[in-house]
């Protein structure tokens, strides 16, 4: 079977051992370092990974930048973006650009592997021989499966005014914290919009439903958290959202 190829970026040495230490035992996975984000980009090119790691803060090239340029010669990896806890906000933001996922530092083996592992799976089905219609298909799926998590509504005004269902919130169970994008953020049908970490320490990631520009944000709802529980449908909407092309969405959807 190929091996899957890692590729992991950051300018500190200690996390790059860090993670090849942790990765090194597992079956069927392909290393390699840069200290760099320039070089990163050329061992990109040279190496063709599956999998990039890459920090977000590092000089001359941040990870987001760096993504962007990933996608322009290599649109098939998958990026997951390494941060700090006081980044998180950006790693998101970084999401929207196409990242695939992100884990803060510092992280532990399991938290390393279980993201390897669903990129890794993401990797396979994609390597086993599926057609491209195939593969439209599934993130058709999963962009109609997924946008059941949140509600949409129009506005007089032309805006649509996001939300989460309630069924989704009892599932999560207690909430502790929640990030949103920012004013005048992009966020993009498909990728993730909206997070919340939960009392138990679990994180629920939910995917937009459509494309535009956030041009308010429910700041009650970062300072009372429970308040989406309380009034999902009401006070505890999340975002205010100008549409770049609603009828097209809502007919990816299959709502038109």
């Amino acid at each position: 079977m190929e091996k899957i190829k890692i590729l992991i970026v950051d300018d500190e040495q200690i996390v790059i051992d860090s993670i090849k230490r942790l990765l090194k035992k597992v079956e069927m996975l392909e290393l390699e370092s840069s200290l760099s984000a320039p070089r990163g980009l050329e061992l990109a090119n040279e190496f063709r990974p599956d999998i990039i790691l890459v920090d977000l803060m590092m000089p001359e090239i941040d990870g987001i930048e760096f993504l962007k340029e990933i996608k322009k010669n290599n649109p098939f990896a998958l990026v997951i973006i390494i941060t700090g806890y006081a980044t998180i906000n950006t790693a998101l933001q970084a999401m929207q650009f196409g990242a695939f996922d992100y884990i803060s530092k510092p992280f532990t083996r399991d938290e390393l592997l279980k993201v390897i592992d669903r990129a890794s799976s993401l990797i396979k089905s994609k390597k086993n021989q599926k057609t491209d219609l195939q593969l439209q298909k599934d993130v058709l799926g999963g962009i109609r499966g997924a946008a059941q998590y949140s509600w949409l509504m129009m506005t007089d005004e032309g805006l649509v005014l996001l939300g989460i269902e309630r069924a989704v919130l009892y599932s999560i169970g207690g909430i502790q914290t929640i990030y949103l994008p920012s004013v005048g953020d992009e966020i993009r049908q498909g990728s993730v919009y909206f997070q919340i970490f939960s009392t138990d320490l679990r994180i629920q990631s939910i995917i937009s439903p459509l494309s535009g520009t956030v041009v308010e944000v429910n700041n009650r709802i970062l300072q009372k958290p429970d308040l989406i529980v309380q009034d999902p449908y009401g006070e505890g909407w999340l975002l205010k959202v100008r549409p770049s092309n609603f009828e097209k969405d809502m007919k990816t959807l299959g709502l038109l």
